[in-house]
Formats: C-alpha cells, structure tokens, sequence
C-alpha cells in the first residue's frame, strides 16, 4: 500500500495572531464617552422609558398603596 493523500491543499492565506499577542478587550473600553453620547443620542425613547418613566411611574403606585393601607390599617 502506498500512501494517499487524504485532501487538497488549498491555496489560501490564513492570518492569526500569536495568544501572547491577542488584546482581546482593547477596542471595549477605547472612547467610553463618545460610544455613551452616541447611543444616547439614536436612542433617548428607548433610554428614556425604562430609566425615568417606570421608576417614577412605580415610585406613585408604592406611595398610593401604602397610603391605602395605612388607611385600612384599622380594619383588620
């Protein structure tokens, strides 16, 4: 039995970095401020609704229930 080729080589270029090379959370800190304004400025509807409308919006309803408990307090 002779021997045989299992594949094709194939002609192509493949680039990778040594692991002691690697800075894999480089680009996820680089210009916080600007990547923060730049989200909040696409999407203040969205920002906006979850993060001051609902707290406010849930603040109300804790103090009207605690009122009408206190209120109701006495009956039970």
């Amino acid at each position: 039995m002779g021997k045989q080729q299992v594949g094709m080589r194939l002609k192509e270029v493949v680039y990778t970095l040594s692991p002691f090379e690697q800075n894999v959370m480089a680009g996820l800190f680089k210009d916080i401020p600007h990547k923060v304004m730049h989200h909040l400025k696409q999407n203040v509807l969205f920002d906006a609704i979850p993060f001051c409308v609902l707290p406010i919006a849930g603040i109300g309803w804790f103090c009207s229930d605690y009122i009408e408990k206190e209120k109701q307090h006495h009956r039970y």
